[in-house]
């Protein structure tokens, strides 16, 4: 998992002897500046002038000494927090990165004892062939997205046979909808499956009532099914109605499919560096553009991309040729399971049912062009997946396989290429942005970026504490500054001599002939 540095450390200075590298000892009061610790006042000074000196210039410079110190500490504790993350160790696949907010929960066998969810994020765990039920309350407004996504052990063999099923239903037993997953190529990759409450299907008039529903999540399984316990994440999301009415369809709309259409040509130039997360909760934000990652054999890498209103996502996958053969070099290079590509929307749906694409050394590719984002998609089955802005996903499988051409990971190069100018979205009835369905200034920066949403919080945590650190700085000067005033004050009042740049106001300094030191 990764951590940020946070605080005062050696590596900025703070070494247990103050920042200027002193041994951090005080200088007694009434030193002379420069000298050493314990260096007494200077000889010639009175007790009038070391009582003056005391209030005016000894504490003074104690008292602008603190402050320094603190705006200096605020300022290390600040800058700390720009240290980079410490890079992820060469070995085993990463494994899935449940949300650090998801709230663990346990499925019952029984709908009697489902447990509640709501809109947010919940983990549980799931065995082969094992049924589980939660319960969700609907109302009659709002279009509900259930995603459930299971997690083999990266690595391991999850054939066609494992799969996933989860159903929206009513108490009445009566389906709304249903979403499934299904292995393929012997790798083990994050199955996902959504079922959703729409509001203007006209399939759905038992499931349009406002009240308790039902979540099933069933893990199918076969005669050579992983028998391991997948870990189970369920996404609950809740998507605003709308004020007007519900658009139609638009004529052609099936046509403007991945199927039947032209592909766009793809971005060029060189190639950025950015590391792919763990999964959905930790993708790495892309734009337009050419990246590249290294992907361990039976890894998957996640990114994820602002599409708006109106706008198409092209992605396109492809891993480099290889001088590396298998045996004696007489052999196959052929690897029949190389890569998987495929793309998830806003609520975590599949929009393809994407198969493992083979690689034979000289080198493979693969990509997608999705439909324009549109709200009525959601009615079209070639299109549904489309049918809301916000943040798509883009997962890269890398096969067990391809560690023999490539042991140290596996050079993977993506191009991404939004198309299309943004369009006004549809009139909800509510904020469809902080549901998590639509796109942001912030979204875009992040992309520009190339952060994590962990990374885009911390940033946005280091600039208000930034920004804090320096009006406490400024606070703190501006009460020494008051401070000195009040003492400048007292001394007048109480007839001593108010301090000056020279020593007691109102006298000169004395100086011995050519420049000698001054006499007492």
């Amino acid at each position: 998992m990764v951590t940020w540095h946070d605080g005062c450390d050696e590596s900025d200075g703070c070494d247990g002897r103050g920042r200027d590298g002193g041994d951090g000892r005080a200088a007694a009061p009434g030193a002379r500046p420069g000298a050493g610790p314990g260096a007494g006042p200077r000889q010639g000074d009175g007790h009038q002038r070391g009582r003056g000196r005391g209030r005016g210039h000894g504490s003074g410079r104690a008292a602008r000494a603190a402050t320094s110190a603190a705006v200096l500490c605020l300022a290390a504790g600040v800058l700390g927090g720009l240290t980079a993350p410490p890079a992820w160790a060469a070995g085993t696949p990463r494994a899935y990165e449940p949300a650090a907010d998801a709230q663990q929960i346990t499925g019952a066998a029984s709908s009697a004892d489902a447990p509640e969810v709501a809109p947010g994020l919940f983990t549980d765990r799931i065995r082969p062939g094992q049924e589980k039920y939660y319960a969700l309350d609907l109302d009659a407004k709002a279009d509900f997205h259930v995603t459930a996504t299971a997690v083999p052990e990266p690595g391991s063999r999850v054939t066609f046979q494992d799969g996933l099923k989860v159903t929206l239903q009513n108490t009445d037993g009566d389906s709304c909808s249903e979403g499934s997953a299904a292995g393929n190529g012997d790798t083990a990759f994050p199955l996902a499956a959504t079922a959703s409450r729409l509001m203007g299907d006209p399939a759905d008039e038992d499931c349009r009532a406002a009240g308790p529903y039902l979540v099933h999540v069933v893990r199918e399984e076969g005669d050579n099914s992983d028998p391991s316990s997948w870990p189970l994440e369920l996404s609950v999301m809740a998507e605003p109605g709308l004020k007007g009415g519900i658009p139609a369809p638009r004529p052609g709309a099936e046509k403007e499919t991945d199927a039947h259409n032209t592909r766009p040509a793809p971005p060029s130039g060189p190639a950025e560096n950015r590391t792919g997360g763990t999964g959905f909760n930790d993708a790495r934000a892309l734009g337009d553009g050419v990246w590249k990652d290294r992907v361990r054999a039976g890894e998957t890498r996640w990114f994820r991309v602002p599409v708006d209103w109106g706008q198409r996502l092209y992605a396109r996958t492809e891993l480099p040729n290889s001088a590396r053969r298998s045996g004696s070099g007489t052999g196959s290079r052929y690897v029949p399971h190389g890569f998987r590509m495929n793309v998830y929307n806003p609520a975590r749906t599949p929009l393809y049912d994407e198969d493992f694409q083979g690689w034979d050394g000289d080198g493979a590719k693969f990509d997608r062009y999705s439909n324009p984002v549109r709200y009525e998609n959601r009615f079209l089955d070639a299109a549904s997946g489309t049918r809301f802005a916000g943040w798509y996903y883009v997962a890269v499988t890398v096969g067990p396989d391809m560690a023999t051409p490539f042991p140290d990971g596996t050079p993977v190069t993506l191009r991404i290429d939004v198309r299309g100018r943004a369009q006004q979205g549809p009139e909800y009835d509510g904020d469809a942005a902080a549901a998590g369905f639509g796109v942001s200034g912030r979204d875009r920066e992040m992309a520009e970026k190339g952060l994590t949403e962990a990374q885009a919080e911390h940033s946005a945590t280091l600039r208000t504490v930034g920004w804090a650190g320096i009006g406490a700085g400024v606070a703190l000067l501006l009460v020494l500054a008051l401070w000195l005033l009040l003492a400048r004050r007292r001394a007048r009042t109480a007839g001593y001599p108010v301090p000056g740049p020279y020593g007691p106001a109102g006298s000169l300094p004395h100086h011995a002939p050519h420049g000698g030191p001054p006499q007492g």
